[in-house]
Parts: C-alpha cells; structure tokens; sequence
C-alpha cells in the first residue's frame, strides 16, 4: 500500500470516528433544566417504563432528580405508589414502654 493510500485511509477513518462521538454525545448535553421540561411533558400513564428516558436521567447524575421526577420520567400520569414500608416502622415502634 502506497503512503498516500495509507495516509487517506488513515484521514478517512479519523473522520468519521471523531464524527461518531461527537453524535453520540450530543444527547447528553442537555440541561437539567431541560430534562425537567421533558420530564413535565410525559402525559398519559405507561405501563411499561419509558427505558430511553431513564437513559437520559442516569447520565445525568449532577441534576439529583427526585425520586417523584424519576417516577414520572418513567410512568408518565400513574400516581406514585404510597411507600408503605415506612408506615410499618413507626407504628411498630412504641417509646411509651
């Protein structure tokens, strides 16, 4: 293979790795800001988790989105389960005795 054969190979290669990156990327780059507007647009109740969008609210671990934001993010309009786990615990405990 002749030097300029390599060396536009070469070129060829960088370019569309670079180009690669930089799109895959892209998506990040959002603002939390954003991400909640995104997350106050989910409408309707799914059934199943919007996994793309649980995607996005774990590469951004900077914004400490709430576990009400997270729900949504996920579910859309359901309603968040009560925790009852919690309510156990502090009937269960009884300083009176």
């Amino acid at each position: 293979m002749n030097t300029f054969a390599f060396k536009s190979f070469v070129i060829v290669g960088l370019g569309i790795g670079l180009s690669a990156s930089a799109l895959a990327q892209t998506p990040s780059m959002a603002s939390c800001e954003q991400i909640r507007t995104q997350i106050q647009a989910q409408v309707g109740i799914r059934t199943k988790p919007d996994t793309a969008m649980l995607d996005i609210l774990s590469e951004h671990p900077e914004c400490r989105f709430t576990a009400a934001e997270v729900f949504r993010a996920a579910f859309g309009d359901r309603p968040m389960p009560r925790n009852t786990r919690r309510d156990g615990q502090r009937n269960m405990r009884d300083d009176d005795d």
